[in-house]
C-alpha cells in the first residue's frame, strides 16, 4: 500500500476534462458539501442564471478544487468541522435550510476559520493550507505548484 499518495475527488466541481483541460459550465447542481464549495462555485451552482458564461464569469475551475483541499484539510484537523468566519473573526454558521444566508456571508467576505491550523500544522503547511483558501481562484496554487509545495518534510513545529 503506498502511504505517501493521497487522492481526493468529487470535489463539488462537476466539470468535465476536455483534452486536458477543465470544460466549465457542466452539470449545475444544489447539492454536495457546502462547506468544501469555494466561493465561485457557490455563485455559480447557486445562481438564477445558467449560462455557461457565468462559469467562465466566475473563475470556476481546478483552483475550485484547490479550495476544497484546503477545507478538507482544516475539517481533518478539526475533527470533523469547519467553521467559517468574517473578517472581524465572527464565526459565520451553516444552518441546514438557510444556505442562501451562508452564501451571502461567503460573497461578503466570509472564509474557513484557519486559526486551528496555526495551532496543529507546521508553519509551512499552514502556508500551504493558507494558499489554497485565496479567495482569488487564479492566486491559488496549481496542482502542480501543489505538488511541489508538499514535496519534502512538511514536520515542523507549530506556530
Amino acid at each position: 500500500m503506498d502511504q505517501v499518495t493521497c487522492k481526493l475527488g468529487d470535489m463539488e466541481n462537476f466539470h468535465l476534462l476536455v483534452e486536458g483541460k477543465t470544460n466549465v459550465g457542466g452539470l449545475k447542481v444544489k447539492e454536495g458539501t457546502i462547506l468544501h464549495m469555494s466561493p465561485e462555485m457557490l455563485t455559480y451552482a447557486f445562481s438564477a442564471d445558467d449560462d455557461e458564461d457565468v462559469a467562465r464569469s466566475t473563475g470556476i475551475g481546478r483552483a475550485s478544487d484547490v479550495w476544497s483541499i484546503g477545507c478538507t484539510v482544516l475539517e481533518m484537523i478539526g475533527e470533523g468541522n469547519i467553521q467559517f468566519t468574517t473578517a472581524d473573526k465572527t464565526i459565520v454558521s451553516f444552518e441546514s435550510g438557510k444556505i442562501n444566508k451562508f452564501i451571502k456571508q461567503v460573497k461578503s467576505g466570509a472564509t474557513p476559520d484557519q486559526s486551528t491550523a496555526a495551532t496543529r500544522l507546521s508553519p509551512k503547511f499552514g502556508a500551504i493550507v493558507a494558499n489554497c483558501l485565496l479567495r482569488t481562484p487564479t492566486h491559488r496554487p496549481t496542482a502542480r505548484e501543489l505538488e511541489a509545495a508538499l514535496a519534502g518534510p512538511l514536520a515542523g513545529s507549530s506556530a
